[in-house]
């Protein structure tokens, strides 16, 4: 062969590649985000947070890096794969270990897997599934589940109607065990009916099977509805919910009758600002019945399954309730959403293109009492200043006091007819997102 056939041959597959390039090209997408936190508090982060008597005051400093890829393969075909460091300043170095590596010398191996997954829409039924570790939550403000996990979600419109089906594998305890035989699982069905562009109607049934921590198989079935509006200058949402079957982290496996209720309304003033209220009622049981409970369940997370998969943060407290900013010193009065009914109100007030505040005010208390002296949590003043140093670089000032309620009297060291001291919590937060 000479060299004209060879040059003509090369060319004409130079050509080819060119032309097949683009039906194979790969969009590649970067966004992340950066918060630190630095906090003076009183309240101590153990097992959710803890009181004192005579408490003193601690410093923490912590932060979180979050690094999101994105392979874009086409409009119709994604991976999304999201990668997270945390760590507080101080905590350790030199080691392999989640959250740590803000001691001297740094120098840890800490990167966490958050989210791998497929995003995808199905040529042959039209609907878009997620498949693999992702972020999912609840059709009910979080207070079932709000958190990653393993599973497969389809969504698909049917005019008017946005239905979503999914399952996930939130547990499996193999250890001794077969893989796949003792497992806790999630069946999700939910629906959304928008009657106009105002209103919207939505219905549930999820089912929770936990055959885990050598228990006997609990099967926790959840029905809900659902409801959201506007009118004129207001915004209001809904939801009443029930469960039943059995609870769901005990080894007396009693049979379940909850109840859980919802009721939040945002008026828009314009330039003046934004007033919010909400009411959050979640089931307790008194412990009288020894094989009946009414204590609302939410789920849970954990080898030990004992960290808390749920949260309310459209009330924004952050101390009666966890807090959306929290990352390693996440803790609450309430960590564990049930038996709980809160009130809260806040305003929300943008002062110029750089410059926002809010303000809230919320009261917390146990719907069963049991052997406490009283009902009441306490109530909750706080505020939060935020500052847009550049368009995507935001300070912000946070502040958060806690009057005690006498359900708390003689804990924390105190003497028996004594609360403890009030928790209060102050920060300085950067949040930067790319």
């Amino acid at each position: 062969m000479n060299f004209k056939k060879v040059a003509t041959i090369s060319v004409a597959a130079g050509a080819l590649v060119a032309i097949s390039v683009p039906a194979f090209a790969m969009e590649n997408e970067f966004h992340g985000m950066y918060r630190l936190r630095a906090i003076m508090s009183n309240y101590e982060n153990s097992g959710g947070g803890v009181l004192s008597d005579n408490s003193s005051t601690l410093t923490a400093f912590e932060q979180r890096a979050r690094l999101q890829y994105t392979a874009k393969a086409n409009a119709d075909l994604k991976l999304v794969t999201q990668f997270e460091i945390d760590s507080s300043w101080g905590d350790a170095s030199y080691a392999n270990g989640r959250g740590t590596g803000g001691a001297m010398g740094a120098d840890t191996v800490n990167l966490e897997t958050k989210h791998v997954y497929l995003d995808y829409n199905c040529p042959l039924t039209g609907a878009n599934f997620k498949v693999g570790i992702q972020a999912q939550g609840d059709a009910y403000k979080g207070v079932l589940f709000n958190d990653d996990m393993g599973g497969a979600f389809a969504t698909k419109k049917f005019g008017a109607v946005t239905a979503k089906a999914g399952f996930a594998r939130m547990y499996d305890n193999a250890g001794a065990n077969v893989t796949g035989q003792n497992t806790g699982d999630l069946y999700l069905l939910d629906a959304k009916y928008a009657v106009s562009k105002d209103l919207s109607v939505g219905g549930s049934y999820y089912l929770v099977h936990n055959d885990t921590l050598n228990l006997n198989a609990a099967n926790m079935h959840m029905v809900g509805v659902n409801a959201a509006a506007k009118f004129g200058i207001v915004n209001a949402d809904a939801f009443v919910a029930y469960q039943g079957g059995t609870e769901l982290y005990s080894a007396v496996g009693k049979d379940l009758s909850a109840f859980a209720a919802q009721l939040n309304a945002q008026v828009n003033l314009d330039k003046a600002g934004t007033v919010r209220a909400n009411v959050l009622y979640l089931s307790g049981d008194d412990g009288k019945d020894a094989k009946n409970t009414n204590e609302w369940q939410s789920l849970k997370s954990g080898t030990t399954q004992t960290s808390a998969s749920n949260n309310y943060y459209g009330s924004k407290m952050k101390l009666l309730v966890r807090n959306a900013y929290n990352m390693d010193t996440d803790k609450a009065l309430v960590f564990q959403l049930t038996n709980l009914t809160i009130l809260t109100a806040g305003y929300d007030a943008k002062i110029n293109d750089k410059l926002g505040a809010s303000v809230n005010v919320g009261y917390a208390m146990f719907n069963e009492k049991g052997t406490r002296d009283s009902a009441s949590i306490g109530t909750e003043l706080n505020g939060q200043l935020d500052y847009k140093m550049f368009s995507n670089l935001t300070a912000s000032l946070e502040a958060a006091y806690v009057v005690l309620g006498d359900a708390y009297k003689g804990t924390g060291g105190a003497v028996a007819n004594k609360l403890p001291d009030n928790p209060y919590m102050t920060s300085v937060m950067m949040n930067y997102s790319f």
